[in-house]
């Protein structure tokens, strides 16, 4: 890991999981398969915490309302006993009651007193106690974190909830969990395991052939820096006048009457393609910009966080190709400058090598036209701090 790569972290690794889309536990459970730790500061690694603390909050919560529902619907079969059967007759136990006058019938029993919410009780509470001594112990300055990226009113909703349904539950007790168990229940499980090593989860990345480590977050670099450029993207348009908001998966910057859509790796409905040979769906064989900002028509960055000038020239020819697909007010090609000593394969990255030496003359920033379109090729560095300048210098008279 080189010193761009712990900046870049430093910077935008605390909003990681929220930016990828980690909304419930399964899904961050789902990361926890790096191989290699990451070295991490101190801040960042307490507000991931933080946030994994209110997917745990959240979860149980989940289950406690689904138990509820299930303690209210649910019917277990079961032998009751009384002087006429009520059901069908259960022959061996009626032999020891017969003489008392009664029979043993077999018949549906609520599943009110079943003892798996005895043991969703002891869990809840549990949660309860680790969750509430971590959010004294982990301060968070939430003045600092932009309204897009906040959970806290959602955690503090969570919290209070969990607070609350916990008394709804017999206190109970602990079993190890079961192939029977309802799903509530197992979700449940999943939440407590998880509190009770949440300061042993830790932040890495995934190296081939290496064995994974079920305590380690992995973050993928290049998923980071395309973290960096929405960041700096939305400071941007903040400084312009924009609010940011966040509604369900999807960003949006409104000033005013005026409204960005932000969009991330997804095609968008101004895609010019219109079939593939016979095929019914032809979604993905659309072309999925990392980053776009739709108004009228969309402008889009293209991120590639690698120093290697054939994966930059790659970037570089999707560019060029966007600009048939989705006919953008600009296209641009983010990246963090190519490494001086490289081979180049062909002609077309010597080019982009060239175009890359422009680039370092003029600011960082190398604008060309191509089908009709104003494309660029920018060096975004997080070693650099003066960024932001730089886009404003390429989308400034873009925004509606």
């Amino acid at each position: 890991m080189n010193k761009r790569d712990r900046v870049l972290l430093e910077k935008v690794g605390s909003f990681y999981l929220q930016y990828k889309g980690i909304v419930d536990l399964n899904g961050l459970l789902s990361t926890l398969n790096g191989t290699e730790e990451l070295p991490i500061d101190n801040y960042t690694i307490s507000y991931i915490y933080y946030y994994i603390m209110y997917l745990i909050t959240k979860s149980v919560v989940r289950s406690a309302k689904e138990a509820k529902k299930s303690r209210l619907t649910f019917r277990e079969f079961a032998t009751d006993y009384s002087e006429e059967a009520y059901g069908q007759l259960n022959v061996d136990m009626t032999i020891h009651v017969y003489p008392m006058g009664m029979v043993a019938y077999h018949t549906f029993a609520e599943g009110y007193n079943a003892p798996e919410y005895a043991i969703l009780g002891y869990i809840l509470r549990r949660i309860y106690e680790i969750i509430k001594e971590k959010r004294d112990q982990i301060r968070i300055g939430q003045e600092q974190v932009s309204p897009y990226f906040s959970f806290f009113k959602e955690f503090d909703d969570s919290f209070y909830t969990l607070e609350v349904i916990k008394n709804e539950f017999p206190e109970g007790y602990y079993r190890p969990p079961s192939y029977t168990d309802p799903s509530w229940l197992t979700e449940a499980y999943k939440a407590y395991f998880l509190a009770n090593q949440i300061e042993e989860i830790r932040v890495g990345i995934k190296r081939p052939k290496k064995e994974k480590d079920t305590k380690l977050i992995k973050f993928m670099k290049w998923k980071l820096y395309e973290l960096y450029i929405f960041y700096l993207v939305v400071n941007y348009l903040e400084s312009k006048g924009y609010e940011v908001e966040k509604k369900g998966e999807e960003y949006t910057a409104v000033k005013g009457d005026k409204r960005l859509r932000l969009i991330f790796n997804a095609s968008m409905q101004q895609s010019s393609l219109k079939g593939v040979d016979d095929e019914e769906d032809i979604e993905k064989y659309k072309g999925r910009p990392d980053i776009s900002l739709v108004q009228e028509r969309p402008l889009i960055f293209e991120c590639k966080y690698s120093p290697r000038v054939s994966y930059i020239t790659m970037g570089r020819f999707k560019i060029m190709a966007y600009t048939y697909e989705y006919n953008p007010s600009l296209a641009i090609l983010v990246y963090p400058g190519l490494e001086s000593e490289q081979v180049d394969f062909d002609s077309e990255d010597g080019a982009t090598r060239k175009m890359d030496a422009i680039a370092r003359g003029r600011e960082g920033i190398l604008d060309f036209r191509y089908n009709g379109h104003l494309l660029y090729m920018a060096i975004i560095d997080p070693l650099d701090e003066d960024n932001i300048s730089k886009i404003d210098k390429i989308i400034g008279n873009h925004i509606i």
